[in-house]
């Protein structure tokens, strides 16, 4: 992709978020966790053949860690079926070994706006033999949904994640419900840009799927599809640099405050969802290339919006209104008998 397709591809990502329709899909969220799993399940199936494209930007400073597994038998089992356990390495030419990733980000998407702290284990798809990156626990301050919650957030407070004008990178978040943290701090002033492994960052993005905490039959895998370019550098981050005060997080699979590598994305990273793309569509760079052409072509399709959850909420209100009313009316029958 060239500078003015590029130039042209964050732009129609960044049109399918607005705020104003991200707002109302967060307050209208919280009303849709009453609803069963299942219901839930099938409303936003029904919702990816609608909106075909979900924008998900993620702000400059992305911080990833990578840590190597030392158990790795628990690290199969947190794993969906049809994976397997896999080697990678954050850099090009680098030692591989068996990974987790914890990241924490900023985004702005189609469905919510804010941070989030996500942990991967780096697998192999056994159907397509591509890595996959299997999210196993999260934690956001705004809405989210998860095959197995359903609809979900607002799990940390505080949730901090910001730079300073010391030049660090500050991390502090915790989960009161479950009682787990998350404490970082990066220099940022101190790395250097290093060339990426391809297969975990351009292969393994094409696949993505839920494991661990997460692990749900309602899991379904997708694809992000996004300019390869955008993941051949990035910044790492000496050790030294990066202070880890507290993890809660993969302590039975990790040593969870040694990471091996540490590295930050020092821009906006633009990425889209095809909701109704199916399932391994996309499998390498002439894939890629062919969905990213399809999206800068196509126009008049729908974009995510709040009426897109208003109807629902209002035809089960509409329900249970009558539901009620009804009891109402035999019981005031049986009454007056």
């Amino acid at each position: 992709m060239n500078q003015e397709e590029n130039k042209k591809f964050i732009k129609k990502t960044e049109s399918l978020v607005k705020p104003q329709d991200v707002t109302a899909i967060s307050f209208l969220s919280s009303f849709s966790k009453s609803l069963p799993k299942k219901t839930q399940h099938k409303f936003t199936e029904s919702g990816k053949k609608k909106v075909p494209y979900m924008g998900f930007i993620v702000d400059p400073y992305g911080l990833f860690l990578s840590f190597k597994i030392t158990n790795t038998s628990a690290a199969q089992e947190m794993l969906p079926d049809g994976y397997e356990l896999a080697e990678a390495s954050f850099f090009k030419n680098d030692a591989k070994f068996p990974m987790a990733i914890a990241s924490v980000f900023t985004a702005r998407t189609s469905g919510f706006i804010g941070m989030r702290l996500e942990f991967y284990i780096i697998a192999r798809n056994k159907e397509t033999g591509m890595l996959s990156w299997i999210i196993c626990d999260y934690e956001t301050n705004t809405n989210s949904y998860d095959p197995k919650n359903g609809f979900c957030g607002y799990t940390c407070d505080p949730a901090v994640y910001t730079t300073t004008y010391f030049g660090e990178l500050l991390v502090d978040i915790k989960n009161r419900t479950n009682n787990k943290e998350f404490i970082v701090s990066v220099d940022l002033e101190k790395g250097n840009s290093r060339e990426l492994d391809e297969s975990l960052w351009i292969e393994g993005n094409l696949i993505v799927d839920y494991g661990g905490e997460l692990k749900s039959d309602f899991s379904e895998p997708f694809s992000l599809i996004f300019d390869a370019d955008m993941v051949k550098e990035a910044v790492n981050i000496p050790l030294e640099n990066v202070s880890i005060k507290s993890n809660s997080y993969l302590g039975n699979i990790i040593d969870p405050v040694k990471p091996v590598n540490a590295l930050i994305f020092p821009y906006s990273q633009h990425f889209i969802i095809k909701q109704d793309l199916e399932k391994y569509a996309v499998k390498n760079q002439k894939d890629l290339d062919l969905q990213i052409k399809s999206f800068l072509s196509r126009t008049g399709f729908k974009a995510m919006s709040g009426d897109d959850i208003k109807k629902p909420i209002y035809r089960m209100i509409l329900i249970s209104y009558v539901g009620l009313i009804s009891t109402i009316v035999f019981l005031l029958i049986l009454l007056f008998r």
